[in-house]
Formats: C-alpha cells, sequence, structure tokens
C-alpha cells in the first residue's frame, strides 16, 4: 500500500491542473473528481485509471470547477470547492464563500441532469444481443438477445425483462428457449422489504411448451451501496408446467429462495450474480435451481457501450422425456446501457 501511494505521488505532480483530495496519512492525489457518495469518493486519474477512495481515509478536497454538493441536512450547494492548508473545507459560489465539513457531505455531482435523487427514480435500459456462426465440417448458428428494463429509487425496484437463447446444428434446433419476466421489490425499513415476481418460459427442447412461475415473499438487503449490493429473499411460488407432446399439465407450491449479489471496481467492471432456488412444497425432491452470472466491462471510455461475458446455469430434478436435467449456456455479447 505504501509503494502504492508513493507511485501516485510521483505521477501526481506531473498533474498540472487537477481535483485534490487529500488522505488521512497526509497522501495527496490529483485527478478528476467523478463521484462522491456517503461511502466513497471516486477519483479518475491519469496515472492509475479510476480509484475509489474510503471516505474513513479521507480529510478533504478540493475541485477545480464547479460542481453540486449535497449536505446531510439535505441542503445543496453549487460552486467550486476550496479546501486550506489546514483541510477546512468550503464552497466558493455566488451565494459567497458556505464553509462545510468533510463529514457533512453527502454527495456530488457534476450537471442537474446528474443529482442522484433524480437519477434513482427513472429508467434504466439494457440491450445485449450475440449472433454466431460456423460453416465447413459444421454448420452452426446462434442467436441470443437479451433486453431488461430498471427503474429504481431509494426503496423500490421494478424490473421487466426478457430473453432468447437459440442454436441449431447441421440443420438441427439444439437449443429454443424464450423468457419474460417482471420482479417489484419495495423496502419498509433499512434491511427488510417485501417482493413479487413472475415468469414465464417457452422451452422447445425440454419439451416446455409455457412454464409459469408467480412468487411472492420477503426480501433482505445486506448492504445496498452504490458499487455494491447484496439481497436475499424468501418465499412462496406457484408453478405451472404445459408441455409440447400435450402429456398431463404439473402444477405445485413450492418455496422461492433467491440470491442476488452485484460489484463494481474500477469504476469500469461490474459482476451481476444471481441464485434462484425453487423446491415443491409437497417433494422436495422436485426443484428448479437457476444460476446467473455475468461480467459487464465498458469500451474503452464509452458510457453507452460494454461488452458481456456470461454463464447460465439451469437444472431441473424432473426433467421431461429424454431432456437432460441441467443446461449450461457460456455467451458473450455486446450490451448498449442507458
Amino acid at each position: 500500500m505504501k509503494l502504492q501511494i508513493f507511485f501516485l505521488l510521483g505521477c501526481a505532480g506531473a498533474v498540472l491542473q487537477a481535483d485534490v483530495v487529500t488522505l488521512k496519512d497526509g497522501s495527496v492525489l490529483k485527478g478528476k473528481i467523478d463521484s462522491i457518495s456517503s461511502e466513497a469518493i471516486g477519483l479518475d486519474t491519469a496515472y492509475a485509471g479510476p480509484l475509489r477512495l474510503d471516505r474513513a481515509q479521507v480529510v478533504s478536497f478540493s475541485t477545480e470547477e464547479p460542481v453540486y454538493i449535497r449536505l446531510e441536512s439535505g441542503d445543496v450547494y453549487s460552486g467550486v470547492v476550496l479546501a486550506d492548508s489546514a483541510n477546512r473545507m468550503q464552497v466558493k459560489g455566488e451565494s459567497g464563500e458556505i464553509p462545510i465539513s468533510l463529514t457533512a457531505v453527502h454527495e456530488s455531482w457534476l450537471t442537474p441532469e446528474q443529482d442522484p435523487a433524480r437519477m434513482k427514480d427513472r429508467w434504466n435500459f439494457k440491450v445485449a444481443a450475440n449472433v454466431s456462426g460456423k460453416t465447413g465440417n459444421n454448420n452452426e448458428k446462434a442467436l441470443g438477445a437479451n433486453i431488461s428494463a430498471i427503474r429504481k429509487s431509494e426503496n423500490t425496484e421494478l424490473k421487466i425483462y426478457a430473453s432468447l437463447n437459440r442454436k441449431s446444428s447441421d440443420g438441427s434446433t439444439t437449443s429454443d428457449e424464450r423468457k419474460a419476466g417482471l420482479r417489484y421489490t419495495s423496502y419498509f425499513g433499512d434491511f427488510w422489504g417485501w417482493y413479487a415476481r413472475q415468469e414465464l418460459e417457452n422451452d422447445a427442447i425440454e419439451n416446455i411448451k409455457l412454464r409459469s412461475v408467480t412468487a411472492a415473499g420477503l426480501s433482505y438487503r445486506f448492504y445496498d451501496l452504490e458499487y455494491k449490493k447484496l439481497s436475499a429473499n424468501m418465499g412462496l411460488s406457484y408453478r405451472s408446467e404445459t408441455y409440447q407432446d400435450e402429456s398431463s399439465a404439473n402444477r405445485n407450491l413450492g418455496l422461492d429462495l433467491g440470491l442476488q449479489h452485484f460489484y463494481r471496481f474500477r469504476n469500469r467492471f461490474e459482476i451481476h450474480n444471481e441464485l434462484t432456488y425453487i423446491p415443491s412444497v409437497q417433494d422436495f425432491s422436485s426443484y428448479l435451481l437457476t444460476q446467473k452470472s455475468y461480467l459487464d466491462f465498458s469500451l474503452a471510455a464509452s458510457k453507452v457501450w460494454k461488452v458481456r461475458l456470461g454463464l447460465n446455469n439451469d437444472y431441473n430434478s424432473r426433467p421431461e422425456g429424454d431432456s437432460k436435467g441441467l443446461d449450461t449456456t457460456y455467451y458473450s455479447s455486446l450490451v448498449a446501457d442507458w
């Protein structure tokens, strides 16, 4: 850690104009402050890329250009942030110089459109698609697509999603799956909340004409920070399945257990993990187990275009007919995120 700080200080001397962050150990880091939250300060540097600095290790910061500052009291000020040799801070704007303390700063942003209070209650859309093929000894084609729309506020989240996965080899279809669903979560405290979800699936290879899963229950968030999130849910589910070969439909009541994880690092890479376990209450040996994991990383400095590398596993303990219990999908996609 000391070697890293020494390297940063050496490179910082070459930066003539920059925002400045001062740490408790006396280190002075220069770059461009791109975010301030209650947990961390994001500093984009030319010598080490994006850095996340723990607020507990920061004593003051200053900016070259005007920014918006929201205090813990809810008051918002706009102007250039200055810090003197004693690490006393003030916002210098149209209203004059207003003294502030670092502990009172809740968050900061650059333009009115980037106000976190506004951005937390808006739609976020993601569209991912991949097309691949092979000719020669084998003729193979693959098509995958995933669409999601998320609207999130401080204590609620609505997610709508749909996906398509089709593959063929030498004229024979080896994968033909479609899914669509929605999930709504609302928290009535810092940790506890409730959720409801509905998912529909069609899979010709698994002989599934329509699989419908309806579930609701309690949700618990272990932490919900800007760069990392972890939550779990436990509820009841109702699963209904009809089949392509017109065999008898299957309907049962079950549990709905889930785990959701998100982590962002270096302001460029995002890891998403989701695990769902749906056992039947009549027979716990009959269950569905789903695992979804993917890594998104930005293309160069783009805020919209990303590349996704993913792995999905779907396991049915009681597959229909000659279908295998486990379906594993590896994929890479180009993603538009706005």
